[in-house]
């Protein structure tokens, strides 16, 4: 063990508006069940002595045995519950995404050294930033990345915007990364595009029986969703495809009405790209299996797919362009969109002799990332493990993916950092708050420090609670997880008392209560499987 792995671990035992606000509470409720799944979790949720018990230097074991007796407090409950700040939190989100963070700037770095000081200020045990060095994706800022449309003689006829609109005051600010996919390989290549829906296995072999359509040679445009980005983009390389375009249509990002988007809702504006990596393992792709640290042997597993074609994201205001120029028969009403155009599978254009161009100027390289890990003591147990997390980084502001989760970590921390200064609580087990860098990439700051600690954390964790994305609507709780998490899920939740005052008069006075209405599962209890394609 290295002694970073020595201080960080031997540490813990040794260290003695309507909508808006609607949102916000919200995030306050998540907080709630958080920090009760939390102290579930940690074995009881409080531990407070009235005085600590005499520690005899014959035999310790009668004062184990106090401690493992002690009853929940039901004021520190209360006190939990009414400690929580939605102001908080809500500053916290603005803090957090005020500017561009994406992972290995100077913005992430910077905000990975205010968590320190944050979680340090709130009492925590034991506070550090851990880095590494890993290979990351960047676009060319000279040189930015863009489709086309070429004539017969290559003038460009049509061209995309290498920018997104800028749609608020806010977002009029530099080192916002234009639209790119990361780990795409780089080039400018011409050719014919042929649409293949979704781009999963079933729609390749559709076009392929049905229309008698290959993509081989031929550019792919895919719209998102169903399945991970990167798996579109594997299975169109492994058919010879020489591109892929990949695109947000307003079937699947809008309420049905473009015109109701954001800035006017919360709805994907035509001009909005969903970044993204295009890279199918986790962890920094030169390190597999060891972390990315100083002294690491660095080469590319070719296990972890790395693609070998151009690949760029685009809005569905440049994608109607693209569908508007193509030949080729009318698709079937599944694979239709909400475009206003006619959807046609393509393989050419009705203009004779034009092509699609694809240029692409994203190159890789390595950066340092770091992550911020703060630790609770636990009193009984601190040798056990409870962690909770949120990747830090995100392509642009994050305000929602990762902010949301990371201002919620926030309070909670606050919170209970309160009670353990006071001295009139303490975790049983430690609780370890992680603030991951570089997650937009595939996973990258987690899976190295998992690697970095991966004997420590097999003997010690019990159980690690995610807070990505914290806030997807405005009715009901959605969590998920093990089998192993449901009760202590369902525990917490009944804990907590519904914010909802018209959920609170029809007789469903906690959470837990309307989860159940919404998302009734077996048994009687609330559906909490686990469901996720990574996309």
């Amino acid at each position: 063990m290295d002694s970073s792995r020595e201080q960080m671990f031997t540490s813990v035992e040794k260290t003695t508006h309507g909508t808006n606000k609607q949102r916000v509470l919200i995030l306050a409720l998540v907080v709630g069940v958080g920090t009760f799944a939390i102290g579930i979790l940690i074995g009881r949720f409080a531990t407070c002595p009235k005085s600590e018990p005499e520690v005899s230097k014959q035999s310790s074991l009668p004062n184990v045995i106090d401690l493992l007796g002690r009853d929940e407090d039901a004021s520190i409950i209360s006190e939990v519950i009414d400690e929580i700040s939605s102001e908080n939190i809500r500053d916290h989100v603005r803090t957090l995404a005020k500017y561009p963070h994406i992972a290995g700037m100077e913005t992430s770095h910077e905000l990975a050294r205010m968590l320190k000081g944050f979680w340090e200020n709130a009492g925590l045990d034991h506070v550090t930033l851990t880095p590494y060095n890993v290979l990351l994706s960047y676009p060319n800022m000279s040189d930015l990345n863009f489709v086309a449309l070429l004539d017969e003689n290559n003038n460009t006829v049509y061209k995309s915007n290498l920018t997104e609109a800028i749609l608020t005051a806010e977002e009029n600010t530099t080192n916002v990364v234009p639209p790119f996919n990361a780990f795409s390989y780089p080039g400018d290549i011409k050719g014919d595009i042929v649409y293949v829906n979704y781009g999963r296995e079933e729609d390749f072999e559709y076009i392929e029986k049905n229309a008698s359509i290959s993509v081989a040679g031929k550019i792919v445009m895919a719209r998102y969703g169903k399945i991970f980005r990167g798996d579109k983009v594997r299975l169109s390389e492994m058919r010879g495809a020489i591109g892929v375009i990949l695109f947000s249509d307003p079937a699947d990002y809008t309420n049905g009405d473009i015109n109701q988007v954001y800035p006017n809702d919360w709805w994907l504006p035509p001009s909005g790209a969903q970044r993204g990596t295009v890279y199918i393992g986790v962890g920094d792709p030169l390190t597999a299996d060891y972390p990315a640290i100083g002294t690491a042997n660095r080469k590319l597993d070719p296990s972890n797919y790395l693609p070998s074609i151009p690949v760029h994201p685009i809005g569905y205001g440049i994608a109607i362009h693209l569908m508007r120029s193509l030949s080729g028969p009318e698709v079937n009403v599944t694979w239709r969109g909400l475009m206003n155009t006619t959807y046609r599978f393509g393989g050419g254009f009705k203009t004779t002799g034009w092509k699609a161009r694809i240029h692409v100027s994203t190159s890789n390289g390595r950066v340092d990332v770091f992550n911020a890990i703060g630790i609770m003591r636990g009193e009984i147990e601190p040798d056990r493990y409870v962690l909770v997390g949120n990747h830090r980084d995100a392509w642009v502001f994050g305000a929602v993916d990762p902010g949301s989760g990371t201002a919620v970590m926030m309070e909670m921390s606050r919170v209970l950092g309160n009670l353990v200064k006071s001295g009139r609580w303490r975790p049983r087990r430690s609780i370890l708050f992680c603030s991951w860098g570089a997650e937009e990439y595939g996973l990258v700051g987690s899976t190295e420090w998992v690697e970095h600690y991966t004997k420590t954390l097999g003997a010690r964790a019990i159980a690690y609670l995610n807070l990505d994305v914290v806030v997807q609507g405005n009715f009901s709780l959605l969590a998920r997880g093990t089998p192993m998490i449901h009760n202590s899920l369902f525990a917490a939740t009944k804990m907590v008392p519904n914010p909802n005052s018209a959920e609170f008069a029809a007789g469903r006075k906690s959470v837990y209560d309307t989860w159940l209405m919404a998302s009734p599962g077996k048994r009687g209890i609330p559906s909490s499987t686990k469901q996720s394609d990574r996309s």
